[in-house]
């Protein structure tokens, strides 16, 4: 039975997730119009005026981070921490390469080291996967490919995402670190009990995500 304070925390959490998505919502049809002007200026600029067009991509690049950021802040405040239950974290990525692929055309390279026992997380982590990938897209500028390792040890299972043309990682890097202001992804990892990093190094963007192993799972696969 949920008492009367936890039912207006309850309330008071939708309501503030039910404020955040309309705020996003309102703000996306300006961005949408500047990415639009940005977008012909550009194209007119390009025989005309061609000095002006890294100044327009980049405008572009900063519309589609704060589109992206927009859906963090969305995702982060809906997200609930439980319930957690295993997730098949290997087939999920590769179901979110062969999306990318019939969708976008994007590659994303798939590395696993063997036969991968479940992950326990909280819902939806295909959701989740699919943001990062996104991240790596729309918020880094990363044309491609995205390369993902998956590794498991005893406790963790780790999926490393990487791209090395990337448009500017050491920034993409501060985004996804600790107060930069990826606040879903952080607060996914912690939920989970496990961790996210995000580095930049000569060119390279890496964010690397890990999640706790379910425990008789990964006994039966080796791990």
């Amino acid at each position: 039975m949920h008492s009367a304070g936890s039912l207006g925390s309850n309330s008071t959490g939708h309501e503030e997730a039910e404020l955040v998505r309309h705020l996003a919502h309102e703000l996306r049809q300006p961005l949408s119009g500047i990415e639009a002007s940005a977008y012909y200026i550009d194209m007119l600029a390009s025989e005309a005026r061609p000095e002006l067009i890294p100044y327009c991509r980049r405008l572009r690049r900063m519309v589609q981070q704060a589109s992206w950021l927009l859906d963090d802040a969305s995702l982060s405040a809906c997200f609930r921490p439980e319930p957690r239950r295993t997730f098949p974290l290997a087939e999920i990525c590769a179901q979110a390469a062969a999306r990318l692929l019939a969708e976008e055309e994007a590659v994303l390279d798939l590395h696993l080291s063997g036969p991968l026992p479940p992950v326990v997380a909280p819902e939806p982590l295909p959701r989740l996967v699919d943001h990062i990938l996104s991240f790596f897209r729309d918020a880094a500028g990363c044309p491609g490919p995205i390369h993902l390792r998956l590794e498991a040890d005893a406790r963790l299972l780790t999926a490393t995402w990487w791209c090395d043309a990337c448009e500017d990682p050491e920034e993409a890097a501060r985004m996804a670190a600790p107060g930069g202001g990826c606040g879903y992804l952080q607060r996914f990892a912690r939920a989970a009990g496990g961790t996210l990093r995000a580095e930049a190094s000569s060119g390279r963007l890496l964010v690397a995500l890990s999640l706790p192993v379910a425990a008789e799972q990964g006994r039966e696969f080796g791990v």
